[in-house]
């Protein structure tokens, strides 16, 4: 498989407590030529690496103990001393229940790609953050990407313009001038 984009300057993060995954997703990212994508094993870990330096992207398996993901993904999105509330989130799990899919949405993930995770689903969930970047809503303890997927220009919102915030263009690799 030939990667279209180049993603060689995106900083990741792999959050998994499970080394054999964490192995399997981080030779995934080398494949597309991703340089040193980051490992933490624990929520704890993952909010440490991040103070130390920032993500552009975070992959985030749910099934963690004793912080699973979707509680780590509602700390970065609302604590106020959040190393990261605008990183881009793509949930990893083995559990397709619908309960689970609208938890993580709910508490603000961008993705959500169910294992046994192949090079192809990963591309793809990367390779929508990058082509299509949604803004971020805070709206009724919601903070998180629109939900929304309907349009090709996420600033042709309908929301009250006080409730989305955009990310500033630079934010990420892929969309900082060169």
């Amino acid at each position: 498989m030939t990667a279209a984009y180049d993603l060689k300057d995106i900083e990741f993060l792999i959050v998994d407590d499970n080394p054999v995954m964490q192995r399997i997703v981080k030779t995934i990212l080398r494949a597309f030529n991703v340089n040193n994508p980051r490992v933490a094993s624990s929520a704890e870990e993952a909010i440490h690496a991040l103070r130390a330096m920032p993500s552009d992207i975070a992959i985030i398996d749910l099934d963690m103990a004793p912080v699973d993901g979707n509680e780590l993904i509602h700390q970065l999105r609302t604590e106020e001393s959040s190393p990261a509330a605008y990183i881009q989130i793509i949930v990893l799990t083995a559990h397709a229940e619908k309960e689970q899919v609208t938890e993580s949405r709910d508490r603000g993930m961008n993705e959500f790609l169910l294992k046994p995770l192949s090079p192809m689903s990963l591309y793809k969930a990367i390779e929508r953050i990058i082509k299509r970047p949604r803004p971020f809503v805070r709206i009724d303890g919601y903070v998180g990407p629109c939900r929304r997927r309907r349009s090709d220009d996420p600033k042709e919102d309908q929301r009250d313009e006080n409730d989305v915030s955009f990310i500033p263009e630079n934010t990420f690799p892929w969309n900082r001038n060169s």
